[in-house]
């Protein structure tokens, strides 16, 4: 159980602070110390294989205090490393290099370059613990550019290559993480559990921790509310021996998350303030304003206003010295609908606004289109028809550019039509153009007679004139048969586009029967929408739902994951749980 007492013995461990700061001054002179011998040493170093191997461990020694001089001495090192051919030395400066740059975010192509160039090398060495320890890196690099498959890639190789359990641990814990983004959760568990294991074994209290919060995070996700508060309990347990701030408040904010989901807000808000109390003793701001966020979010559903615009309103304020857009647009939205619910039109109106002006940088349109929606909707109420006018014409605009897929199948037809009508024109102008060189033949006839001195040239231009004529009679023919191809395809679309159709009002008459209306804190479904989660009842696969809509997968995902959003689910099961409730779609009532 989680035992309150261990947070306020946070307040009583400054003598510890002052104990460590003590330390670390006293590190920090003994570092510097090193730092200066080793740059002496060097300048009276001749063999040169030590000498870069001395650049490179300076430039390991100084990377936190001066980058861009640690970079000029792994390049040093590199350098005599290459003209002395040492290849061990080549793959460790290479390593240096590649660590050094990913501290640059511009720079992660030239981390990553340098790290593959050691890996090329050290393997010539057999260096089990460098390889793996560039994979690794590389592995994180990876992520910092968001290809998961790359990342995927080079960590499993880090584990493979792996001599050391923390590299080891590190890489699994990497591939939870990704894993967890891609939405395979149960992949995410068994590589934070494999993590688990290993931080155990070299006793890291602190990784420990950390990981369990991130195994309970992932249970949250499958809904097992009551084995992710054990697994937080016990990252919080662990944090509290140790002393650690960080992981005692990620620990504490998991347990308000899950607290909620289990019904007891208020016990909820009590374990969020608690995280958000540490975030700003120890001057975590961000992570601090989103624990706020999270309270003020459990206030609004309790319907205690003013105790949750009072928290928005605080939010705000730290993210807005952030300059981060997306998080104000999403805050002022949630305040919005906070005064919404008041009746308070007027500075619902005003957090809408803010809230588009901040959205306008983002590519999700269905999120801008819902904010315009309730724009028009709330000056409408106001009377003031200028700018409800204003915002429905931007919400119309929005709606022009989300075309469903009946229209771009009536697009594709149109294009057949234009294609066939193109081709009937081009035959119709060779023919004449047949007819024409036809006509030709009797000039040429009579300009032989006549000129019999010029039998000869005037066969070779009638010869001429034959082979191209059956070319044209050649090109007729292959037109005729494209025409036809183009028919056959044509009725084929249309065939398929009924089948579909049919499909689909027997899918909506299924559907449609004795259902309640669709709860205010959810949107209604377009019709596109609606016809995407009708197959997705049916089982259909988003590649099979694909093909009926004549649309690629990534269209279908994002029709997916739209209703995910506008009906509060998180998977196909929930979405199709609401389907056989509610009536989902004005067209559907």
């Amino acid at each position: 159980m989680l035992n309150f007492r261990y947070y306020f013995r946070l307040r009583k461990a400054s003598p510890m602070l002052v104990f460590m700061a003590f330390n670390l001054f006293y590190f920090s002179l003994i570092a510097q110390n090193k730092t200066d011998s080793l740059a002496e040493s060097i300048k009276l170093e001749t063999d040169m294989q030590k000498k870069a191997q001395m650049l490179d461990e300076l430039a390991n020694e100084i990377k936190t205090k001066n980058l861009p001089l640690a970079i000029d001495y792994a390049l040093k090192a590199h350098r005599i490393a290459i003209a002395n051919n040492y290849v061990r030395e080549i793959g460790i400066s290479s390593s240096t290099l590649g660590l050094l740059y990913s501290y640059i975010d511009e720079k992660l192509d030239s981390a990553i370059y340098w790290n593959k160039k050691a890996v090329l090398h050290l393997n010539i060495t057999k260096d089990s613990f460098e390889i793996s320890r560039n994979y690794n890196r590389l592995g994180v690099d990876y992520i910092l550019k968001k290809d998961n498959v790359n990342s995927a890639r080079y960590l499993l190789e880090a584990v493979k290559w792996a001599v050391t359990t923390k590299i080891k641990a590190n890489a699994y814990n990497n591939l939870g993480m990704i894993s967890k983004k891609n939405g395979s959760y149960a992949n995410a568990i068994e590589y934070y559990q494999n993590a688990l294991k290993n931080y155990e074994l070299i006793n890291s209290p602190a990784s420990q921790s950390r990981t369990l919060s991130n195994l309970g995070s992932l249970y949250i996700q499958r809904k097992e509310y009551l084995r992710a508060k054990d697994l937080y309990d016990e990252s919080y347990s662990l944090a509290v021996n140790i002393n650690d701030s960080e992981c005692i408040s990620q620990s504490l904010n998991g347990l308000g998350i899950v607290t909620n989901r289990l019904g007891d807000p208020e016990k909820a808000i009590n374990y969020l303030q608690l995280s958000a109390d540490i975030n700003k003793s120890i001057g975590l701001n961000n992570e601090y304003a989103q624990q706020v966020l999270n309270i003020a979010d459990i206030h609004g559903d309790q319907k205690k206003y003013k105790e949750a615009e009072s928290e928005y309103l605080s939010v705000l304020k730290i993210f807005s010295e952030q300059n981060d857009s997306f998080t104000m647009s999403a805050v002022n939205n949630n305040l919005g609908d906070l005064y919404f619910k008041q009746k308070m039109l007027k500075k619902a109106a005003l957090c809408f606004e803010k809230a588009y002006r901040y959205s306008l940088g983002f590519t999700d349109v269905n999120y801008n289109r819902l904010i315009i929606k309730n724009l028009s909707s709330i000056y409408d109420q106001l009377g003031d028809t200028k700018n409800a006018l204003k915002y429905m014409k931007l919400y119309d605009e929005l709606n022009y550019k989300m075309v469903n897929v009946a229209e771009n199948v009536k697009i594709v037809e149109l294009n057949h039509a234009y294609d066939t009508s193109k081709k009937e024109k081009q035959i119709i102008q060779k023919t004449a153009e047949i007819q024409e060189l036809q006509s030709s033949r009797k000039y040429i006839y009579l300009f032989i007679g006549i000129l019999v001195l010029a039998i000869s040239l005037t066969l070779n231009l009638y010869r001429n004139r034959v082979r191209r004529n059956q070319k044209l009679e050649e090109n007729i023919q292959s037109i005729d048969k494209q025409i036809s191809s183009l028919k056959i395809e044509n009725h084929d679309l249309k065939m398929k586009l009924q089948q579909t159709e049919s499909e689909l009002q027997n899918l909506e008459s299924k559907y449609s029967k004795d259902k309640e209306k669709l709860p205010d804190t959810h949107v209604s479904l377009s019709k596109r929408e609606y016809e995407v989660l009708l197959f997705i009842a049916e089982g259909l696969s988003d590649k099979d739902i694909a093909e009926k809509i004549f649309v690629s997968v990534t269209t279908v995902r994002t029709h997916i994951r739209r209703i995910y959003d506008k009906l509060l689910v998180k998977n196909r099961t929930e979405a199709i749980s609401m389907l056989h409730k509610y009536q989902l779609t004005n067209e559907a009532a």
